[in-house]
């Protein structure tokens, strides 16, 4: 995973002649199991001696949307069975399994 974030930073970076990527913002899923802090390890690892070597890493949790019949909107940190909040069991879920670089911020 980090080695296909950094792939495609790296691609942009050079798509427009920059000379240093500075930071990378992502919106990563909670369903995707992924730790934020083994991420960041693992690109800051990948990235030494490319343009990103030094690069921070902005990894914004995306929850899982749940809607309920009975009580509304809420989120969950896992891919529910019941409404996280009143327990009821006529639920549908959205979301929770994105992986999007949402910003990237460049030296030109």
């Amino acid at each position: 995973m980090a080695n296909e974030v950094l792939n495609v930073v790296l691609s942009e970076a050079e798509r427009h002649a920059a000379r240093k990527v500075e930071s990378v913002s992502l919106r990563v899923g909670v369903l995707r199991a992924i730790e934020p802090e083994h991420l960041s390890f693992l690109f800051s690892h990948l990235a030494h001696g490319t343009l990103a070597d030094g690069a921070t890493l902005d990894i914004r949790e995306e929850p899982v949307r749940v809607e309920c019949a009975a009580c509304g909107v809420s989120e969950a940190r896992s891919m529910p069975w019941e409404c996280p909040r009143c327990r009821g069991s006529s639920i549908t879920t959205r979301g929770g399994d994105s992986l999007d670089i949402i910003s990237l911020e460049i030296d030109v």
